[in-house]
């Protein structure tokens, strides 16, 4: 009765406004393939085809793509053709006739070698389309049994020693033959620029019975990681003088296949349940600018990553290129040793006294809740908060004002050396920690400052752009690093969501489109990176440890928009500005502690050292010290 009613329908509706059934007049379409495995693919290319009578094809542009949207649909492992360039390759090879459309045979066999592929091409296309299938739907991480930890600085020895306490494999891939990173090697006269309490593992303090520097140089930092590595015996899970050279999306879309290997070694593939990036904020190659005239400048050309020896600038007039904290102090050590030593610089930054007038620690102004509260308001706080801010905007505005006048007398700055963006905005973009070295070199004529860029390299100078020329025996780029993704497919970069101004993920660790990944140190930089990489490799080893409910996805997603809205407002642009927290840092590292179900404010019952007293990593001990399977139970609030 029912069929009979619809045919009614059917024929009422056909004649009215007709003189004829259209649906009687319409042509018929018998199935090639019916009843065969072929049937899908034939009547997904009925349902997106040109009519019969045109040909009956599948036209390039918006027709192909609707069929592979609805072949997705019936075969999730296809789903990265959904990717243009994937698109488009298909259509380039089921294309056999070359004539531009897609017939019903090309259609059909095409389907059917993307799903059992036997020629080269569709071999090849099959496996850069798995690199795009990757399963977003597992629910929590029981699954995972094997890391690896891509790097072993202080931020991969970190996630190591939190995720190997609480039973998991971990494998520690290091492309050097020794831990540490960048302390391991790196330029002249480098050290840090906070006083050691403030670049400290959290559970493991400078050990006694050697005497520490305040302000201790590069291999002394190397020395207290070593003695961290090996005080809790991480060395065993690390596999030196061995790079990574793929992480590629595991059969089904779990896990990860990683290729690795040595120096003129076959590379070999090993699955992991889960990878955690953690080769630091720069990568490699460093940034070396493009210079006409380099083939003709007869100087030497370095990049502060290899500038290790100052005694090759004896004699020599020196040109350091760039206004960061380690041209600063490439030009200092050029200064010492050089017949001359210019920094050339397009953008002037604050320097950061290490004692505020000269008495206080710079800590007590920046790594205090009162330091954070004079910042640009953070967007993760109640509306009274928010409003409070706003009523105090003019109060802070002159408080940095007043900061900007004592760091101006501080470091004697005057002309192109004072900075034309406000402090409070400069600390997120170029801050540094700086001594009176460089101030003092200036001062007595061994060091120059200079604004400007390079234009062309001669054989004995250095043309700039207003066609100043400078004499140049030796060329140092303290220009920074590249930033590289090429670890992972492209399909797999376009998940993560890489922007003009970097990635944008859950609490700096998680990319919500990529599950069983987490980047720990490498998506971050605070004015605390040993403290932060230390509480996210805690936070990334509790989530793993099912003792912290991540948000869903969804919300996920609307948080990390609120951020970039935030960021995108006020924050200077750079190439990393997703990764930038700089001294929000105390507001990043609270939300960390919550997540994990612990109290946030760390000085005890004295409340006015909770508001004026700098924050470090002994704050934060208990947190490392005590058993994991003591551990709170947490919830990731979006």
């Amino acid at each position: 009765p029912a069929m009979s009613a619809v045919r009614a329908w059917n024929g009422a509706s056909a004649r009215r406004g007709f003189a004829y059934n259209i649906y009687e007049d319409t042509p018929k379409v018998e199935m090639k393939h019916a009843g065969t495995p072929r049937e899908i693919a034939e009547a997904i290319f009925l349902q997106h085809a040109t009519a019969a009578a045109q040909g009956g094809a599948i036209l390039p542009g918006a027709p192909f793509a609707a069929a592979c949207s609805s072949l997705i649909k019936e075969y999730p492992q296809l789903k990265a053709l959904g990717d243009p360039a994937m698109e488009g390759r298909a259509f380039e090879i089921m294309d056999a006739a070359a004539n531009g459309v897609i017939d019903l045979d090309e259609w059909v066999e095409g389907v059917e070698a993307l799903l059992n592929p036997t020629t080269e091409k569709y071999k090849n296309l099959t496996n850069r389309l798995k690199q795009g299938f990757i399963n977003l739907h597992g629910a929590g991480f029981s699954h995972v049994k094997r890391v690896a930890v891509v790097g072993a600085g202080v931020a991969g020895l970190q996630v190591a020693r939190a995720l190997s306490r609480r039973g998991k494999e971990v494998v520690l891939f290091e492309k050097s033959d020794n831990v540490g990173g960048v302390w391991k090697a790196n330029y002249d006269a480098f050290g840090l620029q906070v006083p050691k309490e403030l670049y400290e593992f959290p559970e493991y303090p400078y050990p006694a019975g050697k005497d520490w520097s305040k302000f201790p140089e590069g291999p002394q930092v190397q020395q207290y990681i070593e003695s961290y590595c090996d005080h809790f015996g991480l060395k065993s899970m690390i596999r030196f003088n061995t790079g990574v050279s793929a992480i590629e999306v595991a059969d089904g879309g779990q896990g990860w296949n990683v290729s690795s290997g040595g120096r003129d070694e076959t590379t070999k593939a090993e699955h992991f349940d889960f990878v955690v990036v953690a080769t630091g904020m720069y990568g490699w190659p460093p940034h070396i600018p493009m210079v006409r005239g380099r083939k003709e400048f007869e100087g030497e050309v370095y990049h502060s990553a290899n500038f290790f020896d100052a005694s090759v600038c004896k004699g020599k007039d020196v040109v350091v290129v760039g206004g960061g904290k380690s041209a600063v102090d490439n030009a200092v050590s050029a200064g010492r040793l050089g017949k001359s030593s210019t920094l050339l610089f397009r953008t002037a930054h604050w320097p950061v006294p290490r004692y505020l007038c000269d008495l206080v620690p710079f800590k007590w102004g920046t790594y205090s809740r009162f330091g954070h509260f004079m910042l640009p308001t953070h967007f993760d706080v109640t509306s009274f908060a928010w409003y409070f801010h706003s009523v105090l905007t003019p109060v802070k505005w002159v408080w940095w004002r007043i900061v900007e006048l004592m760091f101006r007398v501080q470091f004697r700055l005057s002309g192109d050396l004072v900075p034309s963006i406000p402090i409070e905005l400069d600390v997120f973009s170029g801050g540094q920690i700086l001594n009176y070295n460089f101030r003092n070199m200036l001062k007595e004529g061994k060091v120059q400052a200079m604004k400007g860029s390079i234009e062309k390299l001669h054989p004995k100078h250095v043309e700039l752009q207003d066609g100043r020329k400078l004499p140049c025996d030796l060329l140092v780029f303290g220009t920074g690093f590249a930033k590289s993704y090429d670890l992972f497919d492209r399909l797999v970069q376009a998940k993560l969501g890489i922007q003009a101004d970097g990635i944008f993920m859950h609490r700096n660790v998680i990319p919500p489109n990529v599950p069983n990944l987490a980047f720990v140190g490498s998506e971050v930089s605070t004015f605390n990176n040993i403290l932060t990489h230390a509480l996210q490799a805690e936070w990334l080893a509790r989530v793993l440890d099912d003792k912290i409910e991540l948000p869903e996805r969804r919300k996920m997603l609307v948080r990390i928009e609120k951020m970039q809205s935030w960021k995108r407002s006020w924050m200077p642009a750079t190439s990393a500005r997703g990764a930038i927290l700089q001294l929000h840092m105390l507001k990043y590292h609270d939300r960390l502690v919550k997540d994990m179900g612990e109290n946030h404010l760390r000085k005890g019952v004295n409340k006015l050292a909770e508001v004026f007293a700098p924050y470090s990593a002994a704050d934060y001990r208990g947190i490392f010290m005590s058993k994991p399977e003591d551990a709170p139970l947490g919830k990731a609030h979006a």
